[in-house]
C-alpha cells in the first residue's frame, strides 16, 4: 500500500526475539519476530538499527522515504516498518548486542521476504517481464541520487519470478555534497554524475538495448505535495533534521523539469 493512500498505515513493530539471517550485509542488521502493535499479527521483520555501522536516524529516515518512494512507483521494495527495541528484548539479542542497547526505541525495518537471493553482480541476463522494473530502477535510483546499487553491493535479489529491492540508506547523496558545490541544474547529469550511473548496476544491461526512459521519467510526477505532506507526517519526529527536509525541494527542482530529466537519462546510455 502506498503512503498516498487513504487507508496506509506504517506498521508499528515491537520486536520480540531474533531469527538467524544469512546475509546481513554491511549494516548488520537483525531479523526479529515482531508483533504489529495495532493489529496483534506477528511477523518477520529485518531491523536497521539506528546506532549501528553506517545507520543514523539521518540515515534511517532515508531508508524509510526510499521505501514510501519506491512504493510510489509501484517498484517491488521490501515492505516498510518501524521496530521499537525494548530494554527487555535487548538482553535477548547476542549477536549484535551493543547496537541494539545503542538502538533502543524507534529503528526502521521492514517486512522480510523469505525466498529471494541476490542476482549476480557481474554479468547476467533478466526475463523480458523484470524489463519495467529494471528500467524504472535505474530512473528511480538516479533521481534519488542512490550510489548503494552497484556491482559491489547490488541490492536487488530474485526469486525466479519477481525482483525485491532494498537498501537506500545511502541514497540523496547530492545532501553529502556542500550546498554551494551541488549541481545547480539537478536534472541535467554531469561529470559528478558519471560514476552514479556507469556503477549503477543496470547500467550495462540498459545499455545493450538503449531503452527511452521518457516514460518512466514521467512517473515522477507522483512526487507532489500530496506525496510529501505524508511523508513528513508519517516521519518519526525525531528523525526530521535539516537534511530530511533538504530532499524535497531539491527532489521537486527535478521534476519541474523532467523533460530534461529524461533526455539526460537517455543519454547515459546512448554515449
Amino acid at each position: 500500500m502506498k503512503i498516498t493512500d487513504a487507508a496506509y498505515r506504517l506498521p508499528v513493530v515491537e520486536a520480540l526475539l531474533t531469527f538467524p539471517l544469512f546475509d546481513k550485509g554491511t549494516t548488520a542488521p537483525l531479523a526479529v519476530w515482531g508483533v504489529d502493535k495495532e493489529t496483534g499479527e506477528r511477523g518477520q521483520y529485518v531491523v536497521k538499527l539506528k546506532h549501528s555501522d553506517r545507520m543514523t536516524t539521518t540515515s534511517s529516515a532515508f531508508e524509510l522515504i526510499g521505501a514510501w518512494m519506491a512504493l510510489e512507483l509501484d517498484l517491488p521494495v521490501v515492505e516498510p516498518a518501524l521496530v521499537n527495541i525494548s530494554a527487555e528484548f535487548v538482553e535477548t539479542v547476542r549477536d549484535g548486542y551493543r547496537a541494539a542497547l545503542q538502538s533502543q526505541g524507534t529503528n526502521f525495518g521492514s517486512k522480510y521476504q523469505a525466498g529471494f537471493s541476490n542476482i549476480p553482480q557481474v554479468s547476467f541476463s533478466l526475463p523480458a517481464e523484470f524489463d519495467e522494473t529494471v528500467k524504472l530502477t535505474y530512473v528511480f535510483d538516479l533521481f534519488i541520487a542512490n550510489t548503494d546499487r552497484g556491482h559491489e553491493r547490488p541490492n536487488v535479489q530474485s526469486n525466479g519470478s519477481n525482483l525485491l529491492i532494498y537498501d537506500h540508506e545511502l541514497a540523496f547523496s547530492f545532501l553529502r555534497i556542500l550546498p554551494f558545490l551541488r549541481n545547480k541544474t539537478p536534472w541535467i547529469l554531469n561529470e559528478v554524475d558519471r560514476d552514479l550511473y556507469r556503477k549503477h548496476l543496470f547500467f550495462k544491461y540498459l545499455k545493450e538495448t538503449k531503452p527511452d526512459l521518457t516514460q518512466q521519467v514521467a512517473m515522477l510526477e507522483r512526487f507532489n505535495n500530496d506525496f510529501w505532506s505524508k511523508v513528513y507526517a508519517n516521519l518519526p519526529p525525531e528523525w526530521i533534521d535539516e537534511q530530511v527536509m533538504e530532499i524535497r525541494p531539491y527532489l521537486t527542482s527535478i521534476v519541474e523539469n523532467r523533460t530534461y530529466f529524461a533526455e539526460s537519462l537517455n543519454k547515459t546510455l546512448a554515449l
